[in-house]
């Protein structure tokens, strides 16, 4: 009786034989990307030379017309991000001439057709873009994009409608941006800064009271929370009198330590020390960090008294805000923490000059 095929060998021989081609096609992928990006590097560097020139000759206000050359379809992407990158580093004028030069070598028209690409670094050039091209066509699609789109998509898309119409756009900018509960508030303090006049007049009429529910607006959180933080990523300048109220009644700790750091001159440091001995030491440390940002003289007794906290944070804080007082130098606030007789202030004190020694 012949004895029955093995299958377990042939297949085995099979799955072999697949992942030697699998293999083999990866390789080749490999080196067929590779020579690809070796045979563009030259006409991309020869293209990049040609368009930056050019682009800053546009920025200073050099007259172009007859002296541009003619971009191909697949060219127009690559030199809007080239232009991207321009608009980015310049103001004033120069924007408008490089707006202008955009419009006429078709960017709007690829950045409309990117808003709708699976990558997401080519939605938020494109979203930029458009901002900077004073596309008024592409508003509504930019107000999608602020509600509907992610934190990174809404704060881009955000840049591009205040660089349309500042003034027009800055409220629906700040109440949606208020409303989001995943903002990324470094994200928007490098986006928005120079807008910080139009917003911060905005956010100055949408300021929130401790414990007040916020109906001055539909759809804005009760909380102060994001206000604050909002306000912090702006760097504006809130009078002290108006955060007096969140030292002086906020029960929330994350709402108490946003407000201190919004804590600007004498009024600031006086809202600052009544909270010195607050329970929380993440409050306490809090106290410390902004004095050492704002604080005087008059502060350097609170400041060595809390170098003595048995919290290591707030000890970490109070030395390096002893450090940062204006006339106070390195030596005469050892002498200071030498007089508590703690060793650990002390220590703390010697590891925050040696941080203030390198960083200098």
């Amino acid at each position: 009786m012949p004895a029955a095929p093995d299958f377990s060998i042939a297949t085995a021989w099979w799955l072999a034989w697949t992942t030697l081609i699998l293999v083999m096609t990866l390789v080749l992928s490999l080196l067929l990307l590779r020579w690809q990006r070796w045979r563009n590097e030259p006409q991309q560097a020869t293209f990049h030379a040609r368009w930056s020139t050019l682009l800053m000759r546009c920025a200073l206000g050099d007259d172009l017309n007859g002296q541009l050359p003619t971009l191909k379809h697949k060219e127009i992407w690559p030199f809007t991000k080239l232009w991207l990158h321009c608009q980015l580093s310049l103001k004033g004028p120069s924007q408008a001439r490089l707006a202008a030069l955009g419009h006429t070598l078709g960017c709007p028209r690829v950045a409309m057709r990117k808003l709708n690409s699976a990558h997401t670094a080519e939605r938020l050039m494109a979203i930029l873009a458009l901002g900077f091209l004073q596309n008024q066509q592409a508003q509504l699609a930019l107000l999608e994009q602020l509600h509907q789109g992610s934190s990174q998509t809404a704060l881009h898309a955000s840049r591009a409608l205040l660089e349309i119409d500042a003034h027009t756009h800055a409220p629906v900018v700040v109440q949606a941006l208020l409303a989001r509960d995943d903002l990324d508030f470094a994200l928007a303090s490098v986006l928005l800064s120079p807008f910080q006049g139009p917003l911060g007049k905005t956010m100055m009429t949408l300021m929130p009271q401790p414990h007040a529910q916020a109906t001055f607006v539909p759809d804005l959180p009760a909380t102060n929370l994001p206000w604050l933080r909002l306000a912090r990523a702006l760097a504006l300048q809130i009078p002290g009198e108006l955060l007096a109220a969140f030292f002086l009644s906020s029960d929330d700790i994350e709402t108490l330590i946003a407000a201190m750091r919004l804590a600007q001159g004498e009024r600031g440091t006086k809202d600052l020390q009544v909270h010195a001995q607050h329970p929380d030491w993440r409050v306490r440390a809090q106290v410390a960090n902004a004095l050492g940002r704002i604080g005087g003289p008059n502060d350097i007794d609170l400041l060595v008294r809390m170098a003595t906290d048995a919290q290591w944070w707030v000890r970490y804080r109070a030395t390096h805000a002893l450090l940062n007082i204006p006339g106070l130098s390195p030596t005469q606030a050892q002498t200071l923490i030498e007089r508590t007789a703690d060793r650990y202030a002390a220590d703390m004190l010697q590891s925050a000059m040696s941080q203030h020694e390198i960083a200098a």
